[in-house]
């Protein structure tokens, strides 16, 4: 039975089910804010209506579709898995990217329990089981998708909801 049709009996039965719609909206709400207040960020989040095609593809239709560039096979797919210390783990890479300013390293930005937790409520707001992230970094390099001198995005996704998270620098 797939996800969509475990949600609607467990509505039917009156059970409250939080959609990622719905977790990545509190994310925003919890984050965007102390975010913005030291970095450009941009954060977008929508219902995912067409999953087909290879995470760079998926990511892809979803960067252009809010005025960003395609970069195809240069999005480095990222580990969804729980754990951070991974090799290019999802939650690992985004509490890199939360924990230092992207322009300085030596600079830091977040708190690195701060960092974590934002990490964690980004990833953990998709399906654990059908969720995929993608990076536009890779070892220190990025391929710009908004024309930045240096960004760092992250694209995360499941069957239900797409989302950008975009830290960029001047």
């Amino acid at each position: 039975m797939s996800v969509s049709a475990l949600l609607c009996l467990a509505r039917a039965a009156g059970e409250v089910v939080l959609t990622a719609i719905d977790h990545l909206g509190s994310f925003g709400s919890d984050w965007l804010e102390r975010l913005q207040s030291d970095a450009r960020v941009a954060f977008s989040f929508a219902e995912l209506k067409d999953g087909a095609g290879s995470p760079a593809q998926i990511a892809d239709r979803y960067v252009t579709s809010l005025g960003f560039e395609a970069i195809g096979f240069n999005w480095e797919l990222l580990d969804p898995g729980p754990d951070a210390d991974a090799p290019r783990s999802a939650l690992g890479q985004l509490t890199e990217a939360l924990s230092h300013d992207i322009a300085q390293p030596n600079r830091p930005w977040l708190d690195t329990q701060s960092a974590q937790s934002c990490a964690n409520q980004f990833v953990n707001a998709f399906d654990p089981l059908l969720r995929g992230f993608v990076s536009n970094r890779f070892d220190g390099l990025w391929n710009p998708i908004a024309g930045a001198p240096v960004e760092w995005g992250f694209v995360g996704y499941d069957e239900a909801a797409i989302a950008l998270l975009l830290i960029v620098s001047d």
